[in-house]
């Protein structure tokens, strides 16, 4: 049976999965090289420093859309759906 799972291999040839690969007995693995078009790290997001950054940039007041600009904006997206 063939299993396939993600991982990274180092610059040392060290390979660590991705993911938990449950093995009962020995067995053979292929390994396959693929490409890579972006750094793996990029793939994982970090929240608390994503929150971090939205609280120190905020939005200046005058960027800010009143209660009633919006609601046109809502009403504006609405009416072009027809």
């Amino acid at each position: 049976m063939l299993h396939t799972v993600e991982a990274v291999i180092d610059l040392n040839g060290n390979i660590r999965l991705l993911e938990p690969l449950p093995v009962t007995r020995s067995s053979r693995v292929l390994v396959t090289l693929l490409e890579e078009t972006e750094p793996v790290a990029s793939a994982r997001g970090n929240a608390a420093a994503l929150l971090e950054f939205l609280r120190a940039n905020r939005l200046p007041e005058a960027a800010k859309p009143s209660a009633e600009e919006i609601e046109a904006q809502i009403e504006e997206a609405r009416s072009s759906w027809e």
